[in-house]
């Protein structure tokens, strides 16, 4: 979603004397997006404040609906302030968030909310823009994802007591209340061995830093990546401040949190954000020349400066991050060594 994000604030950025209304048909995506930019106002809330300035703080159940509607038509748009919205506005610039149906009826699985409902409002909103004067922006959001029937959809959790590391409070298996094969998330298997994580593989893996032998978060990337390499995620549990506040291994799957951090919520929200934003790995043939290249040149070496990618390649420094990202997506055996300034390749 990072390519929507970066249009929308660039053609914000380029109208700040224009009203410009951010509309869609799901509140979560608003809501999403709206977070990612880090500006403008939602619908519900300004009119939530009108009705309180009108009627003070009364439960909504007990105003009238021809007053709210009247209300309603009170909301305006501040120039260079988006308004995100499930409702058409007047204003200047609609930039419509359109989502692929198949998609679409993901998210509404994901949100608990009528796809037909929502797939309708969708198709009005289509019909009524053609109708309108003002300038109207499509931007497609989640692509569907056609390789998306083969995420994983194991969790494994290493521990020797039953689910330890997970918040047990509203955690469920939502195998019953999805109807799409696919999505049935989260199967739940615990190991206690760690040999038998050799023969495990899922969407998430879970782990006490307790049965690691190493605990540097390099030397625990350069030595648990190919073991770890069969699962999307891998989160170690720990109570080391340094490696909570840093999160997350660059170029790696490995991750760190607290105990307890999972729950229902949290597990949902990685899956549904993985099955909706992550594309299959297509590269151009130019791309592939000079990864396929990279591939030859890394094969006897451990540990190499960017210099001398950079020298091998005939390019600049500058472009070899982004290359090393697009061989990592491949092969997922790169890292990066912030320390001794180094990339490091995993064999």
């Amino acid at each position: 979603m990072n390519e929507q994000i970066k249009k929308i604030k660039k053609i914000i950025m380029a109208n700040q004397d224009k009203r410009i209304l951010i509309l869609n048909c799901l509140t979560s995506v608003n809501l999403k997006i709206q977070r990612l930019l880090g500006l403008g106002e939602h619908y519900e809330e300004v009119l939530d404040k009108l009705l309180i300035d009108k009627f003070g703080y009364i439960d909504i159940r007990y105003i009238p609906r021809e007053e709210q509607e009247k209300i309603a038509t009170e909301v305006v748009i501040n120039k260079g302030i988006p308004l995100f919205s499930k409702k058409i506005v007047a204003s200047d610039i609609i930039i419509f968030l359109n989502i692929n149906p198949k998609t679409l009826r993901i998210l509404c699985d994901r949100d608990n909310v009528s796809y037909e409902m929502t797939y309708e409002l969708q198709k009005n909103f289509q019909k009524k823009l053609k109708q309108l004067d003002c300038k109207i922006i499509n931007i497609n959001l989640y692509p569907y994802n056609k390789a998306l029937a083969n995420v994983g959809r194991k969790v494994y959790i290493l521990d020797n007591q039953e689910y330890d590391l997970l918040n047990k409070k509203d955690l469920t298996d939502l195998s019953d209340k999805i109807d799409k094969p696919f999505l049935r998330f989260p199967y739940i298997n615990q190991i206690t061995n760690f040999e038998d994580l050799k023969r495990k593989q899922g969407f998430l893996l879970i782990i006490k830093e307790d049965y690691l032998n190493v605990h540097n978060y390099i030397d625990i990337d350069k030595k648990y990546r190919k073991l770890f390499k069969q699962f999307n995620f891998v989160y170690i549990i720990t109570e080391d401040v340094k490696k909570l506040n840093r999160q997350h291994i660059n170029f790696s799957n490995i991750y760190f949190a607290e105990k307890n951090y999972f729950d229902n919520d949290i597990l949902n929200e990685m899956y549904y954000d993985y099955i909706l934003e992550n594309k299959e790995i297509k590269y151009s043939k130019k791309k592939m020349l000079i990864i396929n290249k990279m591939t030859e040149y890394f094969k006897n070496k451990y540990t190499i400066k960017t210099k001398e990618i950079a020298q091998y390649l005939n390019m600049s420094e500058r472009n070899i991050e982004r290359y090393m990202h697009d061989y990592n997506k491949i092969y997922k055996n790169i890292g990066y060594d912030y320390i001794n300034n180094e990339w490091y390749i995993i064999h």
